[in-house]
């Protein structure tokens, strides 16, 4: 269909609005609620039009187009409504820098005054020059205000981990809660009280923890003005450069685009134009990864341990002690840690090394527990992600997509919310939750046994318990089943048996299954290289089979193991205690390119997009010095012809079951709460992004017990307060965190070491305050 716009001919084969083609062709229109990921809303007014043989001033943004229309967008009567519209929002915002004679050269020489605790005006404002209702006042030409102000003094919000509220900077456009509601579909922002008093946030005054917040940043990249600004970048200023990316904190390797200024890492955001990006990401892609480029610990420069300590040494100075290590070293006698955080170039480098230089076979890593092997031998049958938009029902065994995986609980949402059967097994709440047509709670130990009866229905039709028949019976009825199991299974004391039930479950019902894993390249790791067990290499390192350790962005081990030597090659500082011989400063995703094998198969390649501080070298790069020192070359295979391995899950041995686990969870009388823990997710070159990060800490609190309000209030705990947990064999003590998305009668503990802090899990436990 035609259409004209400003005496201007174009075209246009599907019902769209006059917004949407006048944007398309590169005409403006100012709009301050429109967003593309949004249903038009036509609240700020300030898109109207002119359409010839209509009267009236239609929004732009909600009118589609008909063949023949004719349109004028800047009349004169059009731009003086629009001024008018302005006034209003100017009147209570602050607006002094907005129509000041001396804009430009306060702009040249003021720049340290934008450092404050409120915006009094544009040039205190972390939007400045990134402001879209900066840029409609520029277009209007308004130089002064004509309505008195109204500067409500609302306090800055800065009590959550990621982003602050200046709400005396808010239009109300309500496009963060559009965004949260229509696209997140997360329903956590709302629109509070009325008039002058009114703010947006969680209701009730909750955190946004306590509201069920993601921390997707959606709602920030979608405000218009400077009412929400990420804590990281507040003060960067305007990005310079916004680069294509992909994510390497989990499988899923996420597209994302970097925002660098001066060759620094500033941000991150979702693909597309820079305010039209929604929230497609997770909140370790969003928020975290600039911060951990730019930690202020990172390692800069080499070191070398001395009688007295660490001391900082040149590159030639550790290249050669490298070498005396390597070389007073026997064959076979050397161990290498591989982080699965690496890239595929970087792996290739450690194999090649590990076999032409140190002269050993014997490869392992910090992710290489017992239940991996099953587990990833399991999601060898994953299909894509893509596939759970057909999907006649879903069902979830053991997710916590909270802080993981928006793209899968994205997908879980939107096939819910378009009917979709949704059922989710376990016993954690996560943004899934209210999406699901029934949550099933299996009695926490008993959990093989609830595998068993689904099983037994599915093969003999009937079964005596309720919400079993219902899941059988919507599995036999649906057409393209898809079931997700989430890694947190692996944390569980019967992860290897449970896992056999569910492949039962899959073949029984030919269902589709979908298994993400919490590493950027896993899957790279174990196509290039067939690892060691971490059991066989601890075996090894006690009976004093090994003389080095060779950790390449890993950290294995928070004490130093009895070996001789230990070349530690990080970005991160080695954990104290750990007192490596020598240290290596490498560069990490952001400052090298590289590639992954993503978790569909396909290799995902991303480039250096800013610079290292000082002395980092890629990992290849050390490598290749060191090789060169001790007069060893070889070459690299290019990404592309990097032969990959099939992984073989008898590759690693019998499975480890251990069978009493059932009949010790069974006494569990006397015992009022039960403990599910969970093995920390959220891991970068095995850097804990709680430990790392101030606000992913706040999200995610390693080694801190979570419960439900209603039960600290009945056991008289205070938040904050340590609690002394027991159960049949062990007494710990931990603090206490209030989350009001905890099941009654369950607590939750992350660990923060890998391991779970008591024995059988899910565990029958008491809890009290301490000294009571």
């Amino acid at each position: 269909m035609k259409i004209k716009i400003n005496n201007q001919e174009y075209h246009t084969d599907r019902a769209v609005t006059i917004l949407d083609v006048a944007h398309h062709n590169g005409i403006y229109i100012p709009s301050l609620c429109a967003h593309p990921e949004l249903i038009p809303y036509g609240g700020c007014r300030l898109c109207i039009v002119e359409v010839e043989g209509r009267t009236g001033y239609p929004t732009a943004c909600t009118t589609l187009v008909e063949d023949g229309m004719i349109v004028r967008t800047e009349t004169h009567i059009l731009q003086e409504m629009r001024k008018d519209l302005i006034q209003m929002i100017l009147s209570e915002h602050t607006s002094a820098c907005l129509v000041c004679d001396e804009i430009e050269g306060c702009a040249g020489f003021q720049e340290t005054i934008r450092k404050v605790g409120i915006t009094t005006g544009c040039r205190w404002c972390p939007k400045d020059k990134d402001c879209e209702l900066q840029k409609t006042v520029e277009y209007l030409g308004i130089h002064e205000l004509t309505l008195p102000g109204l500067y409500r003094g609302i306090p800055v919000e800065k009590y959550d981990p990621f982003f602050d509220r200046d709400y005396n900077l808010c239009i109300y456009c309500g496009r963060c809660v559009r965004i949260c509601t229509e696209f997140r579909k997360s329903s956590v922002l709302s629109l509070k009280q009325r008039g002058n008093l009114a703010t947006i946030g969680p209701a009730y005054d909750d955190t946004h923890i306590d509201a069920g917040c993601e921390f997707c940043g959606a709602c920030v990249s979608v405000c218009p003005t400077g009412a929400m600004s990420e804590k990281s970048r507040k003060w960067w200023g305007v990005p310079e450069k916004y680069e294509p990316s992909v994510c390497p904190l989990c499988s899923l390797n996420c597209d994302l685009q970097v925002l660098t200024l001066k060759n620094k890492i500033v941000g991150t955001l979702p693909p597309g134009k820079p305010h039209e990006s929604g929230g497609e990401l997770c909140v370790k892609g969003r928020f975290c990864l600039s911060e951990l480029v730019n930690r202020t610990d990172r390692i800069e420069e080499p070191q070398f341990l001395y009688p007295e300590g660490n001391g900082i040494v040149s590159w030639d100075f550790a290249v050669e002690k490298a070498k005396e290590i390597i070389q007073s070293v026997l064959p076979e006698r050397s161990a290498v840690f591989v982080s699965p955080s690496l890239t595929l170039e970087e792996i290739s480098a450690a194999k090649l090394f590990a076999e032409k230089v140190l002269k050993t076979g014997i490869m392992t890593s910090s992710c290489m527990d017992s239940n991996l092997p099953d587990y990833i031998d399991l999601a060898n049958e994953s299909v894509s992600l893509e596939e759970i938009k057909n999907a006649g029902v879903i069902v979830s065994f053991f997710l916590n997509g909270n802080y993981n995986y928006a793209p899968l609980t994205m997908a879980i949402k939107s096939a819910a919310t378009e009917g979709v059967l949704y059922y989710q097994t376990g016993w954690l709440k996560d943004t899934t939750t209210r999406f699901a047509s029934k949550r099933l709670m299996p009695e926490p130990g008993k959990e093989i046994d609830y595998f068993d009866q689904i099983i037994s229905c599915l093969e003999n039709g009937k079964n005596g318990i309720k919400e079993i028949n219902e899941l059988v019976n919507s599995l036999k009825s649906g057409n393209e089943n898809m079931i997700i199991v989430s890694p947190e299974i692996m944390s569980l004391s019967n992860c290897q048996e449970l896992l056999k039930k569910i492949r039962q479950v899959i073949r029984l019902t030919r269902s589709k299954l979908f298994m993400p894993n919490q590493y950027g390249n896993l899957y790279g790791l174990l196509s290039l290289v067939k690892l060691k067990s971490l059991e066989e290499i601890n075996r090894k390192i006690v009976d004093g089979e090994l003389d080095m350790l060779y950790f390449i962005g890993d950290a294995p081990y928070h004490k130093r193991p009895p070996v001789k030597y230990l070349v530690y090659q990080n970005a991160f500082p080695a954990p104290v205690g750990l007192n490596p011989d020598l240290v290596l400063p490498t560069t990490i995703w952001g400052e090298m390119g590289g590639s992954y094998l993503s978790l569909n198969g396909t290799i995902k390649k991303f480039n250096a997009v800013a610079t290292p501080n000082r002395y980092e070298l890629s990992h290849d790069v050390v490598l290749s010095k060191i090789s060169i020192a001790l007069n060893i070359q070889y070459s690299l295979p290019d990404y592309e012809n990097i032969p990959l391995l099939e992984f073989n899950r008898s590759d690693y041995g019998k499975n480890n079951i251990n069978p009493v686990y059932n009949n010790s969870f069974s006494s569990s009388a006397g015992y009022s709460y039960v403990l599910i823990q969970e093995k920390n997710q959220h891991l970068f070159c095995n850097l804990s992004l709680s430990e790392a990060l101030t606000g992913f800490g706040e999200l995610v609190k390693p080694g801190h017990v979570m419960i439900n309000p209603a039960d600290a209030k009945a056991l008289g705990l205070k938040n904050g307060e340590i609690a002394q947990l027991t159960s049949a064999d062990e007494e710990k003590k931990f603090k206490v965190i209030f989350r009001k998305n905890m099941t009654k009668g369950l607590l939750f503990l992350v660990t923060s070491d890998g391991i779970t802090e008591f024995k059988n899990n899910p565990c029958p436990i008491n809890i009290r305050r301490e000294n009571v």
